[in-house]
């Protein structure tokens, strides 16, 4: 019975629309998870395109009435804001609309400061003189 409400959730919450971007929050990625007990309760994760979106209040009121159509009890939903949302949490048709690669790359691996190279540089130098 869970798994159906889950389902039904899923559904009605492609009803509720991310103003900025005109896109339903499911597809955006915004929804993080949803949980739902026993009771028909649900609880439901959902984060913002960013930390400080003026909309967020709205479309948490969104997501609560959404819920109500899904036949739940109560719903209580969370913004969450780690980690924080990337286009890459888009659905594949998205991210292909917007030219974006089919996975998100893997970052950049950063070198060391130059003050910790310089430092290792100087370590290593003198333990392999000590060894000599």
């Amino acid at each position: 019975m869970s798994d159906q409400i889950e389902q039904r959730l899923w559904r009605v919450l492609r009803d509720v629309i991310e103003p900025d971007l005109g896109e339903n929050i499911v597809d955006l990625g915004l929804v993080r998870s949803i949980r739902v007990g026993s009771g028909a309760d649900a609880k439901i994760d959902i984060t913002m395109t960013t930390r400080y979106s003026p909309h967020a209040d709205a479309i948490v009121t969104e997501v609560e009435r959404a819920a109500l159509h899904a036949d739940v009890a109560g719903a209580v939903v969370r913004v969450m804001a780690d980690p924080d949302w990337t286009p890459y949490r888009m659905a594949e048709p998205l991210r292909v609309l917007l030219g974006l690669p089919a996975s998100e790359p893997e970052p950049p691996v950063l070198p060391a400061p130059s003050s910790w190279r310089d430092r290792i540089r100087r370590r290593l130098s003198r333990a392999r003189r000590s060894m000599a």
